[in-house]
């Protein structure tokens, strides 16, 4: 029977790959990156950053983004399998010392084009509080045509076990700002509290 889960992870650095490798022992995880020359190497079973070993690596990959185990690509139509998409894009800054959103404005970009109703979208980057909610939520809204919901995720008992999954399988998720942001995608006409305080969905 086919996973009801299928996983986006965005960003296959230090962070996003080992959560996809982790992911793809049990659901089909489609991994996204726009740096052709990271792919090629993935696809080879080699991690230049050192976070997955090689064989750790060719264990999870797969030829099929609907397949369970690590589906690589850099085309933002595979991403459309997905239900979870997990942002995990650097955020540098700049000479100022100023953070760097355009990656992950551009990601959201991406995601937005695809998400469907009921799709829940995570940020695991490093942002400063707010950033999110002022920054992303809207480009999702704007590229998707749906509404960002706060209350959805804790009766969503698989979006619990996406959480406890990322909490325990990566350390980086205690050492930053641990799964900052949830969305959950709605209607556009759903009714929706809001807040900034609690985790975010849309």
């Amino acid at each position: 029977m086919p996973s009801p889960i299928s996983i986006a992870i965005i960003g296959l650095g230090y962070v996003g790959l080992p959560l996809a490798v982790e992911f793809a022992r049990k659901y089909p995880v489609t991994g996204f990156d726009i740096k052709l020359s990271r792919l090629n190497e993935l696809k080879k079973g080699n991690d230049t950053t050192l976070e997955v070993s090689k064989a750790e690596l060719n264990a999870v990959l797969s030829k099929a983004p609907a397949e369970t185990g690590l589906y690589i690509t850099s085309d933002p139509d595979d991403l459309a399998v997905a239900n979870y998409y997990i942002v995990t894009v650097p955020t540098p800054t700049d000479k100022n010392h100023r953070p760097d959103l355009t990656p992950l404005i551009k990601a959201s970009e991406t995601i937005g084009q695809v998400l469907k109703p009921g799709d829940i979208v995570i940020y695991e980057s490093t942002v400063y509080p707010g950033a999110t909610e002022d920054d992303c939520v809207p480009i999702l809204e704007q590229f998707s045509g749906l509404t960002y919901c706060t209350s959805a995720l804790t009766s969503e008992n698989s979006a619990l076990s996406i959480r406890s999954a990322l909490s325990t399988s990566h350390p980086l998720s205690t050492q930053h700002s641990p799964l900052s942001t949830f969305f959950v995608a709605i209607p556009p006409n759903a009714s929706t509290p809001g807040t900034r305080s609690t985790p975010l969905q849309k």
